[in-house]
């Protein structure tokens, strides 16, 4: 089912933070760091204002979110109830219709996401403890670039 995308506004603040929320619950294998506040506060005051932002929407509302830094992915979630219907699948292909490489970050955990970026082309190009992230996981480095 094809997803409608569009920009992100300041409105969207709070549907962004709670599917941003809820799909991170999925990943059982991390701490929770942060309160359902927190998500909206970044969201609002970093992610808006520092990233690209765009969403995919349904009938039922914004269903999956991409948020970019020039190259830099910094965050591709989908709602739990919307994962594996092609709303992220539409948003890394656009993503990837406006620059020549992308990259970002995954937890090494995370076999879901890294099956999902393979899939779509993204090669590991790093691999760390997780001493650098916030949760202090084991992640890793992605990176797909446009074939010359």
């Amino acid at each position: 089912m094809p997803f409608t995308l569009r920009d992100a506004t300041a409105r969207d603040a709070n549907p962004i933070a709670e599917l941003y929320f809820a799909s991170y619950r999925l990943l059982t294998f991390l701490p929770m760091l942060h309160t359902i506040e927190s998500y909206r506060w970044f969201i609002a005051n970093r992610i808006l204002k520092e990233c690209e932002v765009s969403v995919a929407e349904d009938n039922t509302g914004i269903v999956s979110v991409l948020a970019r830094n020039g190259q830099e992915i910094r965050l591709l979630y989908t709602r739990p109830d919307r994962i594996k219907r092609g709303a992220g699948t539409q948003l890394i292909e656009t993503a990837k219709k406006r620059g020549v490489a992308l990259e970002l970050w995954c937890f090494q955990a995370n076999t879901r996401a890294r099956r999902f970026y393979e899939a779509r082309g993204f090669r590991a190009i790093r691999f760390t403890d997780g001493a650098d992230n916030e949760e202090q996981m084991p992640d890793l480095r992605y990176r797909w670039q446009r074939a010359s």
